[in-house]
């Protein structure tokens, strides 16, 4: 029981990239035969970007050959959180610290009760009692509605890649780092306003029906290496919600550009590996870096 739990709290964890993709879902535009992975740089020193997908299945490897051999030629792996210091173990604590509520309520009294009655009928559909999350609040609750989803339609947060590389990282002996900490990447969502949080669930709640559609879109977007197509798919919500899209998106960009940018100017030999939705867009970090005069070839 406790490990399934650790499980789950590292799988809401990775979730939360899927969460923030929940929106409408456009058309599809014409696929481009690449990988999600950029070289960038200046004339003297080059870096590889990876945009990664926290939930995939087993059937979408093997990576493809570009992806393969920037792994292999990396010395160090840099996800947005490094996962060798994330353990589930770790992930289940500070989840519950944040998640749960301090002052005695319940997550029915914090919310309007159609949203508390839309989330009881999402929960039974999924076979979970939404009094056993009463002590949690909105955000923990979207995440792990969203997370159970995505695992009923067989997807897997070991088999996302930054799991997957950081766990051969792991086993290759390739140092590891993180550009933010799990304490301040669960901090951002928790941090959100009271309201923000229950349109987070409101939100996801409406659309766990698009969900199969949704995330298999983003997949096959993803494995085509078509930026326009997912910038759609997992942009489009969140920016008619500029508040949390700016906490959750722009802000962290700002922190992590001088970051990457130390790593390019030290001429450091990493693959740089963050949720997909951070490369995509004007404010996507490869945008941002080519503003700053870097180079930057989508292999």
């Amino acid at each position: 029981m406790i490990r399934s739990r650790r499980r789950l709290a590292f799988g809401i964890l990775c979730g939360f990239a899927f969460l923030l993709a929940l929106s409408g879902i456009p058309q599809q535009a014409r696929a481009q035969e690449k990988s999600f992975l950029w070289k960038v740089g200046s004339t003297e020193h080059s870096i590889y970007i990876l945009g990664s997908i926290h939930f995939l299945k087993k059937e979408n490897y093997p990576l493809k050959k570009s992806i393969e051999e920037a792994f292999a030629g990396a010395k160090k792996i840099v996800l947005e959180i490094d996962l060798k210091a994330a353990t589930p173990e770790k992930a289940q604590h500070v989840m519950l610290e944040k998640a749960l509520y301090r002052d005695g309520t319940t997550l029915q009294q914090n919310i309007a009760q159609e949203t508390y009655r839309s989330a009881e009928q999402r929960a039974n559909g999924l076979g979970i009692d939404l009094r056993a999350l009463g002590p949690f609040k909105p955000w923990f609750v979207a995440l792990t509605l969203t997370s159970l989803k995505l695992q009923k339609m067989g997807f897997d947060s070991n088999y996302g890649i930054d799991r997957y590389l950081a766990d051969r990282a792991k086993n290759s002996d390739k140092a590891t780092g993180g550009l933010e900490t799990l304490e301040s990447q669960v901090g951002l969502i928790d941090q959100l306003p009271r309201r923000d949080q229950e349109l987070m669930l409101r939100e996801s709640l409406k659309e766990l029906d698009l969900l199969d559609q949704g995330v298999e879109r983003i997949v096959q977007s993803w494995l085509a290496g078509d930026v326009n197509s997912l910038e759609a798919l997992l942009l489009a919500g969140m920016r008619e919600y500029p508040e949390v899209h700016q906490k959750l998106i722009i802000d962290r960009h700002r922190r992590w550009l001088p970051q990457i940018e130390k790593m390019i100017k030290q001429g450091e030999n990493v693959l740089v590996v963050v949720g997909a939705a951070h490369l995509v867009g004007k404010d996507g970090i490869i945008e941002l870096l080519r503003a700053r005069g870097y180079s930057a070839e989508q292999m």
